[in-house]
């Protein structure tokens, strides 16, 4: 059987042909249990340099033209639309991630050729648009409702969150509440190394902030971040701020560099790029204190990596990050005072306490527990479809 994923990503390629990637490494594991072959149904740019992750060989690309902006739509569109149709046709199984234009475009063909999807819930797509700019604000109401209304429709409903987008993006369906973030069963001596670190931490001398996120997704919240580190170094706290990360758009924004300079802490900021999977770890070791700033998100993968190595994390009251952290660690979206207040707290909570804390929590997203959850409801889809 042939299975196609389908989102907007991107995926980056090489003058070789070759594929990278940094959100999508585990697919192809999880995919294979649904069919024998999977094709990625998604938007590519080209990259120089290969520091993503490569994409697996057995996958297969079919790349679809950005037609979201009002430059290309008139073009690209029906470009895109031939190249969803002829996919849907020739394929078997479908797994739809919200948050796309394409799986948007794909869900009526879909319907139309009687395909078996399951719809895959990661994000709010009000909150999505609503933080990006004032078109955003404009499209997030119709957003909204494409989005509930393709979920409502569905038969199969994969949540990352536990409540959140269950509550907001309701279905009738058959559904699972299952993290698309799987880590390896964190270490023991993962958090001996973290507790070690934190015996002579002295935020006065030095405090690592860090955030892993796109560099252009203005959502992500990092130029809060950025601004809140004035305030902080008034107040005596010796303060970096590491981003791992890179861009998502045809061109680079440097908007967060500019934002730094702007500020007069440049020196303060400092951009590693986009790290492989392999090197995620190292960066969070690196961090005292991991800080997930966000106006959206569903259940942010690197909160759950932070606290597989027993960084503490605060972050934003939204989406799932709820789910993930304590209250005292959360923080109001968009507000420079309420980081400096979040850190502040954390100078006077147990840090190693949190750190263990955080250690444990990031057990429940182990890779053998959330196996076992994702292909019991796999088990139901091929049950109907597999005949």
């Amino acid at each position: 059987m042939k299975l196609v994923f389908i989102h907007d990503g991107p995926l980056f390629y090489d003058k070789e042909g070759n594929y990278y990637e940094f959100a999508y490494h585990e697919l192809y594991e999880r995919y294979s249990y649904l069919a024998d072959e999977i094709t990625f149904l998604i938007r590519t740019k080209p990259v120089e340099g290969k520091s993503f992750t490569p994409v697996p060989p057995q996958i297969k690309v079919i790349s679809v033209p950005n037609f979201k902006s009002p430059k290309t739509i008139l073009v690209n569109k029906p470009k895109a639309e031939k190249i969803v149709e002829k996919c849907v046709r020739e394929n078997d199984y479908f797994v739809l991630r919200t948050q796309s234009s394409i799986a948007q475009l794909a869900v009526k063909y879909i319907r139309k050729y009687h395909k078996p999807y399951i719809v895959e819930s990661v994000g709010c797509s009000w909150d999505s648009y609503w933080n990006h700019g004032l078109l955003g604000k404009a499209v997030a109401p119709y957003m909204y409702f494409k989005t509930r209304s393709i979920i409502s429709q569905a038969k199969y409903v994969y949540y990352v969150t536990g409540k959140f987008l269950q509550h907001r993006y309701p279905t009738k369906g058959v559904t699972v509440s299952c993290s698309n973030v799987v880590i390896n069963a964190p270490k023991s001596e993962t958090l001996e190394k973290r507790l070690a670190r934190l015996d002579g931490f002295d935020a006065r001398k030095k405090l690592v902030l860090g955030t892993a996120a796109a560099l252009d997704t203005r959502y992500k919240g990092q130029e809060h971040v950025i601004r809140s580190i004035k305030a902080l170094t008034d107040k005596g706290y010796d303060v970096e701020y590491r981003l791992a990360g890179g861009f998502n758009g045809a061109q680079p924004d440097y908007f967060l560099r500019d934002l730094a300079k702007e500020q007069g802490v440049l020196d303060r900021v400092k951009f590693v790029g986009n790290l492989s999977a392999d090197k995620m770890p190292e960066f969070y070791d690196s961090l005292d204190i991991y800080v997930q700033p966000s106006k959206q998100e569903g259940l942010p993968r690197a909160v759950i990596e932070a606290m597989s190595r027993g960084c503490p994390v605060i972050g934003t009251s939204i989406a799932g990050i709820p789910e993930l952290i304590p209250k005292v660690c959360l923080f109001r979206k968009g507000s420079d005072e309420e980081v400096v207040k979040a850190v502040e707290r954390m100078m006077k909570v147990d840090l190693k306490r949190l750190a263990k804390r955080n250690f444990n929590k990031s057990k429940e997203f182990s890779r053998e527990k959330l196996i076992k959850k994702r292909e019991a409801f796999y088990d139901i889809f091929l049950a109907e479809y597999r005949k």
